[in-house]
């Protein structure tokens, strides 16, 4: 049977369009946070506040882009 595992016919869970989004960005925001792309925030009054700033997020999606790009 097609979409089955073979143990208890259970179905095979497919990762969602949301959890892949949410894969990328963990993974992308830790090697962010190791090169100093991403600060590390001590409050969340300091996370929104850098967030809210577009150029901020548009610079962190541009490089966002860049890395998966190079790393296929």
């Amino acid at each position: 049977m097609k979409g089955f595992s073979g143990f208890n016919n259970s179905p095979v869970k497919q990762t969602t369009d949301r959890e892949k989004k949410i894969a990328r960005n963990t993974e992308f925001n830790a090697h962010a946070r190791k090169t100093g792309i991403l600060p590390n925030f001590k409050t969340t009054e300091e996370k929104e506040k850098w967030y809210s700033n577009k150029s901020n997020v548009n610079m962190l999606n541009t490089k966002q882009k860049e890395y998966f790009k190079n790393k296929k």
